[in-house]
């Protein structure tokens, strides 16, 4: 008879126990997880997937207030693998970001699971980077709702004929196959800059016969454009420009421009509102 209520008490609870089992799991999947971040564009996602629980060492370029508890593991342009591996992480998340380009190979030969979700600075790279990391912290609804919304935003804006000049420094300006280059026609304009292939520096004729419309320099380079975007805009190749006459001369950051990020959308938005009449 006891046999029998016993047989009969775990045929109830059975059921019960394994779906507890199963909605648990997920859960202890995430919040067990001990990440590593190696690139500053991979910590923005995080960040955005509110997924910062997770992260226990994090490179030094990163200053989100909410990833501050992470321990620092170095600047991502020079990595090396030691200070990760002490963290003992289980997932390792970066980008073409990370230098060396070894430190995945060298993390993975330590028995570390690294992965380079963006590859290169393309647009299909960064958008299958959110819906990755938001699979790999267990969050991949949040990842495809914001991945969505990142491709909303690159579409590209009505042309708009006007000449846009994006320098890093005064001298370097973004040609051909560059992030620059991408975002001026996303915004509708003219690269002034097309003969130019990649970041490379623009001589003084250059400048004089680009004729821009729009000038955005590298804000922390302000200094070395003479101080001020009044006396960089009285310079000889400028000063006649529209760009200088109409005070469409600006600075952003320069990893507004010259790499994507969640806030690219807005940055092209930006470029497309300087070249509004």
């Amino acid at each position: 008879m006891k046999k029998g209520i016993l047989a009969a008490s775990l045929a109830f609870l059975l059921p019960i126990l394994l779906c507890f089992v199963f909605l648990a799991a997920p859960l202890r999947a995430e919040t067990s997880r001990r990440v590593v971040i190696l690139s500053p564009d991979v910590a923005e996602i995080v960040v955005a997937l509110q997924g910062e629980a997770t992260v226990i060492g994090k490179e030094s370029f990163t200053k989100a207030p909410t990833l501050a508890h992470a321990k620092n593991i170095g600047l991502f342009r020079n990595l090396t693998a030691e200070p990760i591996v002490a963290l003992k992480p289980d997932l390792v998340l970066g980008s073409y970001m990370a230098h060396p380009a070894s430190i995945y190979a060298q993390l993975e030969k330590s028995g570390l699971v690294a992965v380079n979700v963006a590859p290169e600075d393309t647009p299909e790279d960064f958008f299958r980077a959110i819906l990755d990391i938001g699979r790999l912290l267990g969050k991949a609804e949040a990842g495809e709702a914001l991945a969505r919304q990142w491709r909303e935003g690159m579409s590209a804006r009505r042309e708009n004929g006007k000449r846009y000049l994006l320098s890093y420094d005064g001298r370097y300006v973004a040609g051909r196959h560059t992030v620059g280059d991408l975002l001026i026609r996303l915004a509708g304009g003219i690269n002034a800059a097309a003969d130019v292939e990649g970041l490379k520096p623009l001589s003084r004729e250059g400048w004089l016969m680009a004729k821009p419309d729009v000038v955005v320099i590298a804000e922390h380079n302000l200094g070395v454009v003479g101080g001020s975007l009044a006396h960089f805009a009285a310079q000889p190749e400028l000063k006649n420009s529209r760009a200088a006459q109409n005070g469409k001369i600006v600075t952003l950051s320069a990893t507004k421009f010259l790499t994507l990020s969640l806030e690219t959308p807005h940055v092209v938005e930006t470029l497309r509102e300087l070249g509004a009449d």
